[in-house]
């Protein structure tokens, strides 16, 4: 196993330590021998990018460790945070399928390992091999349900507290009942929170200001106290304050 800064970078699929059962290279002995045969391994610091949008797609990267932002931007400038990439996650995946250019950037925010398979090795890979062309439905599958629900965060709700309400919600589901405190890591910056729901950084600033002087919640540094989902959830619905919409 190599080195690469504090990263430990594993070359080998099959003596991976990182391995878990929702990974897509987590295949049979055969199917992740041949899968190893197509894969490049590479090691990226923070700030580092994978692919841009408009870029053509030449392969797929699958994420084995670290975390990767994916964002989309306007001709003006305007950034809005798609997802969080974390370890067992595909990207690139639909630009591959589909055969078209990236539709967004994947910049690296957290050190990462990745193996990147070229289109080509890739799509003749799933298209012969059902268990792995399952995985790739998975994914694709969980790529449609995060852009759902976040489509509906950002079109549905009827303010931006609303929004910023929800996407702390969003990570409450190892809370263990509606009443009791639910303790998340959310290692976002004000503004990068605020790209992914749309606002800008003095507004989120000042809804998490309100939000914990509502008892709502509590932050010590990326740890996120909430101190009652129901009364969070609550929260959410008509209000007079318009202009945050």
């Amino acid at each position: 196993m190599k080195e690469v800064g504090d990263l430990k970078v594993q070359h080998k699929c099959e003596q991976c330590d990182f391995r878990e059962e929702s990974f897509f290279c987590n295949l049979r002995d055969t199917n992740l021998k041949l899968f190893e045969s197509l894969k490049i391994t590479n090691a990226y610091p923070k700030g580092s990018t994978l692919f841009m949008q408009g870029q053509p797609s030449n392969g797929v990267y699958l994420l084995c460790q670290g975390k990767v932002k994916l964002s989309t931007s306007s001709k003006d400038g305007k950034v809005v945070i798609l997802h969080i990439a974390t370890p067992g996650e595909i990207l690139g995946l639909s630009s591959a399928v589909s055969n078209s250019d990236h539709i967004a950037t994947a910049d690296v925010i957290e050190a990462c390992q990745v193996n990147f398979v070229r289109n080509t090795d890739f799509l003749n890979f799933i298209e012969t091999n059902s268990e792995a062309c399952l995985r790739a439905v998975k994914q694709l599958s969980e790529n449609y349900q995060t852009a759902y629900l976040q489509i509906c965060s950002l079109g549905l709700s009827n303010s931006v507290a609303d929004k910023l309400a929800m996407f702390f919600l969003s990570y409450c589901d190892t809370a263990l009942d509606d009443h009791r405190d639910a303790h998340v890591t959310i290692s976002y910056t004000h503004k990068e929170i605020a790209q992914m729901i749309g606002t800008s950084r003095e507004t989120v600033t000042r809804l998490l200001k309100e939000f914990k002087e509502k008892h709502l919640i509590s932050i010590e540094g990326s740890d996120v106290y909430i101190h009652d989902k129901q009364k969070l959830e609550a929260s959410i619905g008509p209000r007079s304050d318009d202009e945050d919409m």
